[in-house]
């Protein structure tokens, strides 16, 4: 009986062998991607000084008191106008910006009837035009009514010579030349001047227009007039004027650059 069992066990085997199981092949597990932070563009306001409004809290990362030694409390500003400016920059640029506040409004205020920011020293804006350069900034926005003065020229030009975009305000005179000539052509073509217009397209009675056949100077277009924004304390306010139109002429020059990029 045992020889008949080994026999028979034999057959089996023989007849059926054990196939062994295929390889499995298992796929190599993939590392999941590595974002990649795109630094937001950097911009400098040169103003009345910017409030960290819960609006743009998270978008002004520093400010520079280029006007007063020792500097003023940060964030602090006096007057709407510089925070004016920053939210319609910021809300122009869906919130894709840095900015950086230098703040350059007199310490003394305004005299009576005057609009601020006012400075009636050439020196804490050639200082701030300067320390937005050092800084590397993408772009300045300028919506201020310059001196003519050569030390606020010469800044400009060296800005716009390291490749800055330099934003400044074409006046609020009414004129049929702009404000600001003289740095806007020097730091042509790295400069733009702005004018005014309302939501119709056509300009604002109070804008600087630009010469018949502009030459040596850029100049553009934007709604300045009931520009929506907010005040210091983030009340809901609007503004008129060249001022308000430059952030929008500064966020159209991010977005051009980043469709430019891509």
């Amino acid at each position: 009986m045992n020889t008949l069992f080994l026999s028979f066990v034999a057959l089996l085997e023989t007849v059926a062998p054990v196939v062994a199981p295929a390889p499995v092949t298992v796929a190599p597990v993939a590392a999941p991607p590595v974002a990649t932070l795109i630094p937001r563009p950097r911009v400098a306001i040169i103003d009345s000084g910017v409030a960290k409004t819960s609006e743009l809290v998270g978008l002004v990362s520093a400010e520079y008191d280029m006007a007063s030694n020792p500097g003023r409390p940060e964030f602090q500003p006096r007057y709407d106008h510089g925070t004016m400016v920053a939210t319609i920059l910021a809300r122009a640029a869906h919130g894709q910006v840095d900015i950086i506040s230098l703040r350059i409004d007199d310490p003394a205020g305004c005299p009576a009837g005057a609009n601020p920011p006012c400075q009636p020293s050439a020196a804490p804006v050639a200082r701030a035009i300067r320390r937005a350069t050092e800084l590397g900034v993408d772009a300045i926005n300028i919506s201020l009514a310059l001196d003519k003065d050569p030390s606020i020229t010469a800044a400009i030009a060296d800005a716009a010579a390291k490749g800055i975009r330099v934003v400044l305000a074409a006046g609020n005179n009414g004129y049929d030349h702009p404000g600001n000539l003289g740095p806007a052509r020097a730091a042509y073509p790295n400069a733009v001047l702005v004018g005014a217009i309302d939501s119709d397209g056509k300009p604002w009675s109070g804008t600087n227009r630009p010469d018949t056949t502009p030459q040596g100077y850029n100049y553009a277009w934007q709604l300045g007039v009931k520009v929506p924004t907010a005040a210091i304390d983030g009340r809901a306010v609007t503004g008129t004027g060249t001022s308000f139109a430059v952030p929008l002429e500064t966020a159209h020059f991010l977005a051009s650059r980043t469709m430019a990029g891509k």
